[in-house]
Parts: C-alpha cells; sequence; structure tokens
C-alpha cells in the first residue's frame, strides 16, 4: 500500500493528508516540521491518502505542533497501529454459540496514526487516532477496564462490510469451553497485543481466539503469532504495543457496563 511507504518533502512545502475523518497537515521550515490535524464527520467518503503536495491554505486557526528536526531531514512516513486501550463491539446481531462450537467474527478496528520522519533511519514523532471513539466500561466496577466503544458491528463475513484503508480487520474467533450456550452480543478485543499487516486490499491483524470457559470465569485469550491467511502478499507494518509473550486471562465476554462518556 503506497500510503504507508517513505515519501520525500520539501521545504516551505505544505501538505495534506486523509485517513477516514482525519486530515494531516504537515509543513517543514528550516530544522522544525509542524504538524496539525482537522477531522471531518465518521462518515467522511474521501479517498485515503498519504502526504501529498497542496496548494489549499493550511487553516493558521488549528493546534499546531513543532518538533525539531535535522535541516537535511527530507523523509516522512504514515504507520498505522492499534489503540492504546481496549476495544468493545456488538456483533451484527446476537449468535448462540452451544457448548464445544466456535464462531469467527471481523472486527473493523480504527487504527491509530504514528507519524514518523527523519533522512535514512526514521524517528517516531507524533500519534494520533484516525477516528475518535467514546469511553465505555467493561466488566464490573471493581475488576473491570476502561475501553473504546466501536460503531461497526462485528460480521461473520469479511466480505459484509466496507473496510477503508484507515481501518484494520482483525478476526476473532470465540471458543465455547463452558457446558452452556453462549449467546454473544458484545466482547472486548485487547488490541495492544496486535500488530498490523498490509495485504493487497485491506489492513489485518493477527488473529484473535477468546475461550469462554463460564459466566463467572474470566477468559484465556490467545493471540496468532503468524500472519494473517486471509490475503495474499501481507506484510508487516507496526508490532504490537505490547508484546504477546503468554496466554492471558482477561474478561472478554460476559459481564459488561456502559457508563456515560468520560
Amino acid at each position: 500500500m503506497d500510503i504507508w511507504t517513505k515519501q520525500t518533502i520539501q521545504a516551505e512545502r505544505a501538505y495534506k493528508s486523509q485517513l477516514g475523518p482525519l486530515k494531516l497537515w504537515l509543513k517543514k521550515t528550516s530544522d522544525e516540521l509542524h504538524m496539525a490535524t482537522d477531522r471531518g464527520s465518521e462518515g467522511c467518503v474521501s479517498p485515503c491518502h498519504g502526504f501529498t503536495q497542496t496548494s489549499d491554505p493550511s487553516p493558521e486557526s488549528l493546534d499546531w505542533g513543532r518538533w525539531v528536526i535535522d535541516r537535511d531531514d527530507s523523509y516522512v512516513q504514515l504507520v498505522p497501529t492499534m489503540p492504546d486501550r481496549g476495544v468493545v463491539v456488538r456483533t451484527e446481531s446476537p449468535v448462540k454459540i452451544p457448548p464445544s462450537r466456535e464462531a469467527v467474527f471481523f472486527v473493523s478496528i480504527p487504527t491509530w496514526i504514528k507519524i514518523c520522519a527523519g533522512g535514512s533511519k526514521l524517528s517516531d514523532l507524533w500519534e494520533v487516532p484516525s477516528v475518535i471513539r467514546s469511553n465505555t466500561w467493561f466488566g464490573d466496577t471493581l475488576s473491570g477496564e476502561l475501553c473504546y466503544s466501536l460503531v461497526s458491528r462485528a460480521r461473520r463475513q469479511v466480505e459484509d462490510a466496507d473496510h477503508p484503508l484507515h481501518k484494520a480487520v482483525c478476526p476473532v474467533k470465540i471458543c465455547n469451553e463452558s457446558g452452556h450456550m453462549l449467546n454473544v452480543d458484545r466482547f472486548c478485543v485487547h488490541v495492544e497485543h496486535l500488530s498490523v499487516y498490509g495485504g493487497v486490499r485491506l489492513l489485518w491483524t493477527n488473529k484473535v481466539t477468546i475461550r469462554f470457559q463460564g459466566e463467572d470465569q474470566i477468559s484465556k485469550l490467545d493471540y496468532a503469532r503468524q500472519k494473517p491467511d486471509l490475503e495474499s502478499q501481507v506484510k508487516l507494518l507496526s508490532p504490537p504495543r505490547i508484546p504477546f509473550k503468554e496466554t492471558l486471562l482477561k474478561r472478554s465476554l460476559g459481564s459488561f457496563a456502559r457508563l456515560t462518556d468520560f
């Protein structure tokens, strides 16, 4: 995907990138890089693209940040990465999973965008979410955690939803290892352990497996270490925020309480 490759920039030129509702503005002046963001509605239909020169007047009313770089630095790169905490997603409609059965869901997760700059070696400068998501509380008041709430629904078939370039598709397999029927209408994905991969058509994450063992039990979480096999020519774009070393025990199904935005 050309949007995620290293790009050349020139001094005293204005550049703009569009990633879903997020607009990124960039200007290089002497030994500084100036950047700002502007946002439209989440239903923005403008095509996603990397930094391109623009003749549009840069909006001076925006909150511009300034980063010191070397005068000779002439490269920037956009890198998609996962949000900084878990996401809670609803299924398209409730799905019942009998004991000893499993189901796969596909979750479309808005990425965060990391801006890197430099010469032959790039450094991380800034990170912004492509979509601002509301906060929600997953679990009970004592053992729960603050997460982001997703608007898009988890679907059984990846082709059933539109997946723009600022969102990554996460395959989630839910295994019912309890002795009772499992009714799935929402679940939590701990995305801090996910990598982001670029395919020919879509962004992907590695597969997550949630093993449900009972309403009063915490779930076992496994993260695939290999690339997703749902599309050919997949390459790693960003590693997980927190490397996954062994099976995790976290509540991902069951108890759920929604609070107002924080």
